[in-house]
């Protein structure tokens, strides 16, 4: 989504707490979210057993080509699965919720992950980009028409970019993408981010100014 924008660094913190309260289920959709780049159906389509084993958390987890954004059209023969590794957040989100979910007994592996009210159930869509405005709104981030499930996603791929020392090609593999022109889409800035560049360079200017700048010597007395 085009007009969904990414969660900025300074941001990202009143967006990690302001779930803080709500249901683990949903603390655990946005964590993922943020942390493995899945658009939101996909995380809708996972079950219990592709990220649950022996009460714990699996090292990574696999969203199958049929899942995938164009893995059931036309185009499916250029999607394959995507496999992303679970981060100690993922992890440690995923085994606060489950446990609260299931204990230490065996989980019913086809479960859906992200159950809604009607158990056995996914969470629908549209609910989950209800609970995400509201998370967006507590953490006092600007509107709908600016912030929803996609943000997530636009997170994660700016993250792997600066973590990858802003490498193109390898955050396109990261996050799925078959052209790199899409990842660059992901990657364009806010006009908040190009005002505080500018800005920064005149603060570094000035700095530099005065770092420079030699003392007149006093004059001795006549």
């Amino acid at each position: 989504m085009p007009g969904r924008k990414p969660i900025l660094e300074n941001d990202e913190p009143l967006v990690r707490n302001a779930p803080e309260g709500s249901p683990l289920r949903d603390q655990a959709l946005i964590t993922l979210g943020l942390n493995t780049g899945f658009r939101i159906t996909e995380l809708l389509s996972l079950a219990v057993g592709q990220v649950w084993e022996a009460g714990r958390a699996k090292p990574q987890v696999k969203v199958s080509r049929a899942k995938l954004k164009g893995g059931h059209g036309c185009h499916r023969r250029t999607i394959v699965s995507r496999i992303v590794p679970l981060n100690d957040a993922s992890k440690t989100a995923l085994e606060q919720y489950l446990f609260s979910r299931f204990g230490s007994g065996d989980a019913n592996p086809a479960l859906p992950l992200f159950p809604s009210r009607n158990f056995g159930a996914p969470l629908r869509q549209w609910r989950a980009n209800q609970i995400m405005h509201a998370v967006f709104e507590k953490a006092g981030l600007g509107t709908p028409e600016s912030y929803g499930t996609h943000s997530l996603r636009k997170t994660f791929a700016r993250k792997v970019y600066s973590a990858t020392k802003y490498d193109f090609n390898l955050t396109r593999a990261v996050m799925g993408h078959a052209d790199i022109g899409t990842t660059q889409k992901y990657l364009q800035v806010d006009e908040s981010e190009m005002d505080e560049a500018v800005l920064a360079i005149g603060r570094m200017n000035s700095l530099a100014s005065v770092s420079t700048a030699v003392p007149q010597q006093a004059k001795a007395p006549a």
